[in-house]
């Protein structure tokens, strides 16, 4: 019964902590001063909602392969996955604050990994902050066999796992 309140506590725990990033980050001016070119940019969004929304499943899986790549010795395709990832970040994030994506598009395209992620100084820090996040999780896919810490894997072996963890996440399409 315990282990269930816990559990409970910590879900609850959770969602507060995404919902109150999400509303700090959308309401709060300081977190994000506009300049005259961001101005400029959100008089220009003519994207859909869930266009937009979608930018952020495609920064998460654009920084994700990019880390692959960059595991298994591409580097020329780890800095196109991660420019075109960085992008699309800022694009999500100034139509995520000039009020372009609806809550309902937000909670069914946006990772939770980045819902989590949305406070900060600037974008660049914001977006800093989600490619770490998502070079953890995808190495540790690449390092450890069933996430186990104790059992590291060859390197041979983890440059396997990040070519096959690119191959199969169809990563030579992102950004084409």
């Amino acid at each position: 019964m315990e282990k269930e309140q816990s559990k409970i506590g910590v879900a609850i725990l959770i969602t507060a902590i995404v919902a109150g990033g999400a509303v700090y980050y959308f309401t709060n001016s300081k977190a994000a001063p506009e300049t005259t070119s961001t101005k400029q940019e959100n008089s220009s969004y003519n994207q859909s909602s869930k266009e937009y929304a979608v930018m952020g499943r495609e920064l998460w899986s654009a920084f994700s392969c990019s880390t692959w790549a960059s595991h298994f010795g591409d580097q020329k395709e780890a800095e196109r996955l991660f420019l075109f990832g960085y992008e699309q970040g800022k694009k999500f994030l100034g139509s995520a604050r000039a009020g372009k994506i609806t809550d309902e598009d937000f909670r069914q395209e946006v990772p939770i990994g980045i819902s989590m992620s949305l406070a900060g100084p600037n974008d660049d820090f914001i977006l800093g902050v989600i490619s770490t996040n998502v070079q953890d999780e995808a190495l540790e896919e690449v390092f450890y066999t069933n996430y186990d810490r104790s059992k590291l894997n060859s390197d041979d072996l983890q440059k396997s796992i990040a070519e096959n963890k690119y191959r199969d996440g169809n990563c030579q399409l992102i950004g084409k």
